[in-house]
């Protein structure tokens, strides 16, 4: 009988390839990407990210019975998510981005689809669909990062805007294993492995759109606001 974990994989391998195939990588390839577009993904990503830590340990919230046996580790994995956000901010100013209100601004619609969709598996569809947005956002990294970051040398992008995609190449392998345990653990129905297939292929997809409408922005930029929310946040406190 095929594991779940076999089952994930051969879905996100035909995923990752589709992504490989998109226009975005095949602008990338003829070198019609430069460190404007890309430093426009890292501004993206950073507030992608950075949800991601919470996310990890929100998905537990809704775990019972053997399930919890993965709580622990959810949230030792969700802790090592902690500050990737910054380094996607890092190599955004190392290719010349302007920090000032990045950490306060709305991210572009098209970022906030890929974050909302895994919070909207979490809180109103079957939490154990997490996964399948977990897998792909850990396993691409590590299946074709090191050729992503060649051709994005070969287009002039320095080695100092390459913090994030270097920590993921290496950090996620560890994680990738820990995937192992968790599809044994948590996707032990049909209907629990149909979820996570789901996710995979919606998360592959947004994900997909959120890259292409990232390195739009440095063609034609988009001021999307400020969060009032973020901002808020920021604020000193006024005593």
């Amino acid at each position: 009988m095929t594991s779940a974990f076999t089952t994930l994989h051969r879905a996100f391998e035909i995923e990752r390839d589709k992504f490989m195939r998109s226009a975005i990588i095949t602008r990338l390839v003829r070198g019609e990407i430069g460190i404007e577009h890309y430093a426009q993904l890292m501004r993206q990503i950073y507030h992608q990210t950075r949800e991601n830590p919470q996310l990890q340990a929100l998905a537990t919230v809704r775990l019972r019975g053997p399930q919890r046996e993965m709580v622990a580790p959810f949230y030792r994995h969700a802790a090592s998510e902690v500050g990737h956000d910054e380094l996607a901010l890092a190599d955004y100013v190392a290719c010349g981005g302007q920090v000032q209100t990045v950490r306060i601004e709305n991210p572009h619609p098209a970022t906030s689809a890929v974050v909302a969709f895994a919070f909207h598996q979490v809180y109103n569809l079957n939490p154990v669909g997490y996964l399948g947005y977990l897998f792909f956002l850990e396993f691409l990294p590590t299946s074709v990062g090191n050729g992503l970051i060649e051709r994005l040398r070969a287009v002039g992008v320095p080695d100092t805007a390459f913090k994030f995609l270097s920590d993921h190449v290496t950090i996620d392998q560890g994680h990738n294993r820990a995937m192992e345990k968790y599809c044994a653990a948590l996707l032990t129905r049909q209907a629990d492995l149909d979820a996570a297939l789901y996710a995979l292929r919606a998360t592959a997809m947004l994900y997909t759109r959120m890259v292409e409408s990232a390195v739009a922005m440095a063609d034609e930029p988009l001021d999307f606001g400020l969060s009032p929310d973020e901002r808020a946040a920021h604020a000193p406190l006024a005593l």
